[in-house]
């Protein structure tokens, strides 16, 4: 297996791993219907927008992925914390538990965009005037 082949393949995985985190994310908050669906909709729509502003490349779609896993994170604790969820038996775990399996995906596709931007090099900056 050649090295761009390694890449593609990478590549394409950590996109499919991302796409079916933002599904199963819309799917079980539907479902959920707890109230707590907008901030977890701005973690996806986050997503898209960082991978546009990443211009679909590798290296920044890594760094899109692991914002959005810190994103995803935070909300989850936010949510486990709120005292909504802290009223009824159970939901602060539940959150948690669903935060960081999320979470964790989200980090499963910044891991595979980094493998296939391992060999997107930043060119080297000279600090020398051109002649």
């Amino acid at each position: 297996m050649t090295r761009s082949d390694k890449t593609g393949r990478a590549f394409a995985a950590g996109l499919a791993v991302a796409a079916v985190t933002s599904l199963l994310t819309v799917w079980t908050t539907i479902v959920r219907d707890d109230g707590s669906a907008e901030g977890y909709f701005m973690v996806i729509l986050a997503a898209g927008v960082g991978s546009f502003a990443a211009m679909f490349r590798a290296a920044g779609m890594a760094r899109t992925m692991l914002g959005v896993a810190g994103m995803h994170a935070a909300l989850g604790l936010l949510t486990a914390t709120a005292p909504s969820t802290a009223s009824q038996p159970g939901a602060s775990t539940n959150a948690l538990l669903f935060s960081g399996a999320f979470s964790l995906l989200w980090l499963t596709s910044a891991a595979l965009f980094r493998v296939a931007g391992g060999s997107q090099r930043v060119p080297e900056r000279s600090d020398q005037p051109a002649n």
